[in-house]
């Protein structure tokens, strides 16, 4: 797949302000989710589809470490 040089220049921008990794794949989403004017609709629903397959099992893993860290509760004071 060819990348023009906007998206070359959007990846190396996210890459640089080191965003995580799920917060960067939910905002590409809503961005092509948004994006009436350059994707056509068949096209927009493939992509949303498919950044949904790739954000579902880090968003899982995302809320069992927060689950996970709650469980523990604050440290205690020593």
């Amino acid at each position: 797949m060819d990348m023009t040089p906007q998206e070359v220049n959007m990846i190396q921008a996210l890459r640089e302000v080191e965003l995580p990794p799920l917060f960067v794949l939910i905002r590409i989403r809503n961005d092509i989710l948004n994006d009436t004017v350059n994707i056509e609709e068949s096209r927009r629903n493939d992509i949303i589809n498919t950044l949904e397959q790739y954000i579902a099992p880090i968003w899982e893993d995302y809320h069992k470490e927060k689950n996970a860290q709650a469980n523990e509760g604050p440290p205690s004071p020593e």
